[in-house]
């Protein structure tokens, strides 16, 4: 296929400009404070990053709820005290000229911070208890939480924001029809599913007009029941109908989610829809789901140099790369790819794990 978009290109979406097509995608790196709060080794790490010249920056999953924090240093946006903060996180970031995100998340049934496991069902997807299930009640209470932690990534000078519905955390459960066993208005057929989701998304323009929101979701699950990307179409283009500027597409291969007797898929039996990519690339799923939608796709996964980020591009698969080990190995990841020198690039390596 004929490129339609170079990783030099800038890119224009709702009312801003990304001055190159990378994207740091959110990485929880447990350099946040016990407290919660944003870390001078937290301001160094993105800082260092966006100095590399990435176009825009999406900010570690973000706790809308102390209780439902992802890790236990993961830092929070659960209440105005952390807006100083993240206020000279997004400053740091936007000094050199990159546009900056931050992801809201609850963490629902995959906590590790020892919180209590919560989900649309009593289905197990980490090791340990089985999640509660959520009242109407508590969801209505959760929605108005990432609607509260949206108004705070604003006044914190944030460009925009990343709702987290992938990775089995709380709205990707709902979503998906291996953990969401629920009779209500918010189980059963894929508009029922995505219910929580939409008036997530719904509540935040409300209070919020044109404030920019990305969207991260599965395209497949490897589990027995799970999503395929037939389905992952169909909430792409119900998602995009509620308000998102722009998709994020990623999806579920790792065996850790859930019991590992329920998988589908492994490195030697890849899914199709990988389509000869390496393992954990979710770029062709981007492009099968962006022929349905109108707005952006960032394609993610495994992009650990330069010649597959430009393949990727160059085969047309998605209008923005999110490299994310990659970047972590070498925070200069894009500006080497931009000037010619990818082969410079400093190699990841497993030891480098958070």
């Amino acid at each position: 296929m004929i490129s339609t978009a170079k990783l030099s290109d800038t890119l224009e979406f709702a009312g801003m400009t990304l001055k190159n097509r990378f994207v740091l995608p959110p990485m929880v790196t447990q350099k946040g404070g016990l407290d919660g709060s944003v870390t001078d080794e937290i301001l160094e790490h993105y800082e260092a990053i966006a100095k590399g010249q990435v176009g825009l920056i999406i900010v570690e999953a973000t706790a809308i709820s102390w209780e439902h924090r992802i890790m236990k240093k993961n830092i929070c946006i659960h209440n105005d005290e952390a807006i100083p903060g993240l206020t000279e996180l997004a400053s740091r970031i936007k000094a050199h000229g990159a546009k900056a995100f931050i992801q809201l998340v609850h963490a629902g049934p995959k906590n590790f911070s020892g919180g209590e496991l919560v989900g649309p069902s009593p289905v197990r997807i980490k090791d340990g208890s089985l999640p509660r299930e959520l009242s109407v009640t508590e969801i209505h209470e959760i929605k108005a939480q990432f609607v509260a932690a949206a108004k705070r990534a604003k006044a914190a000078g944030f460009d925009g924001v990343e709702v987290h519905a992938a990775h089995f955390y709380l709205l990707s459960a709902f979503m998906s029809p291996y953990a969401n066993q629920r009779t209500d208005d918010y189980g059963g057929s894929v508009e029922n599913r995505l219910r929580f989701a939409v008036e997530v998304v719904k509540a935040i323009r409300e209070e919020l007009g044109d404030y920019p929101i990305i969207y991260r979701m599965n395209c497949l699950e490897n589990v027995i029941g799970g999503i395929d990307i037939e389905e992952a179409v169909q909430a792409a283009r119900i998602i995009e109908e509620a308000g998102v500027d722009m998709l994020h597409i990623s999806g579920i291969v790792d065996h850790l989610y859930r019991p590992e007797e329920l998988s589908i898929f492994s490195p030697e039996s890849p899914p199709d829809i990988m389509n000869g990519y390496p393992y954990d690339c979710w770029a062709p799923a981007a492009a099968k789901i962006r022929e349905h939608v109108n707005v952006p796709v960032i394609g993610v996964g495994m992009v650990r140099d330069a010649t597959l980020a430009e393949r990727i591009m160059d085969e047309d698969l998605c209008d923005l790369l999110a490299v994310g080990r990659g970047i972590l190995a070498d925070p200069n990841f894009a500006e080497k790819v931009l000037s010619g020198k990818g082969d410079t690039i400093l190699p990841w390596d497993d030891s480098m794990e958070t």
